[in-house]
């Protein structure tokens, strides 16, 4: 009973968390958390136990490959926000993670690679990612906190649930689905807007690559057969990738106060309120 209730708390616990993010410091720094392997991991943990290391292993190697797909709907997901409503952009994101995983299923990659291909696709989307208006401020309530949580509960019993019917490869290419940044993206493009929503998965995307780090180190750690070496190294690896990023954002935006004279940092000081949506956004 302790078991199934860790299972189904954990997900809707790492969404609480994005959600009051989302309340306090913006859409583009909730997304940057649920972006974070805080869900994927625990799950990959409980099937582990449940199925056995060598189904982990070769799920988390189709994950891999499966997150090539999940670089590209993330972008394409952005891009249809300011273009259809939330529930056709949603439905047109869903339709297109579904070729996606299909075609890169098709071409054999190996782990290693598959996490090249996406670490560029992470780069690729963040660099040309889609225009969208500013984003106003966040106006999420509670009724709407409470469906969040209960969608996240309700997905992580029907990922746990399919694991075994599905296979350790399906399921993984499943797995890789954004499901949870997915539904937050909707219920913001529903609630605050496109803008909202672009940054909110933009911030996805960057915190995206500590989730991709702690995928390739647990595939190659699971060979061990060691669970508790595995996941720790992975999300060593995570909180490490994580840390870099914040320290390059850092620094950028150093260098880029200190390029700017004295009278353009008071000139553009307003601009400053906005940097958790709108600068995401542009």
């Amino acid at each position: 009973m302790i078991f199934l209730v860790l299972r189904l708390s954990l997900t809707p616990l790492a969404v609480l968390a994005g959600t009051v993010a989302q309340r306090r410091f913006g859409h583009a720094i909730s997304g940057l958390i649920v972006g974070l392997p805080l869900t994927s991991l625990p799950i990959l943990w409980f099937i582990a136990l449940q199925h056995g290391v060598s189904f982990t292993e070769t799920m988390t190697a189709a994950l891999l490959v499966g997150s090539i797909a999940e670089a590209a709907v993330l972008w394409i997901y952005a891009r249809l926000t300011s273009q259809l409503s939330p529930a056709l952009a949603l439905g047109g994101a869903l339709a297109a993670f579904a070729l996606a995983v299909v075609t890169v299923n098709l071409l054999g990659l190996s782990p290693l690679i598959a996490g090249l291909f996406t670490a560029v696709g992470f780069a690729i989307a963040l660099r040309w990612w889609p225009l969208a208006p500013a984003a106003p401020a966040t106006s999420t309530g509670r009724s709407r906190l409470a469906l969040r949580v209960i969608v996240a509960a309700l997905l992580t019993f029907v990922i746990m649930a399919l694991a075994g019917r599905l296979g350790p490869v399906w399921s993984g290419l499943l797995d890789a689905l954004p499901a949870m940044s997915m539904m937050m993206a909707f219920m913001t493009h529903h609630d605050d807007g496109a803008g909202a929503s672009s940054g909110f998965l933009r911030g996805v995307t960057r915190g995206s690559f500590s989730y991709l780090a702690a995928m390739l180190v647990l595939a190659e750690t699971l060979r061990t057969g060691d669970l508790l070496l595995a996941f720790s190294g992975a999300l060593g690896a995570a909180l490490v990738v994580q840390a870099l990023i914040q320290a390059f954002d850092s620094l950028a935006a150093t260098t880029h106060r200190s390029t700017e004279g004295p009278a353009s940092q008071l000139s553009s000081a307003p601009l400053a309120d906005l940097e958790g949506d709108a600068v995401y956004c542009s």
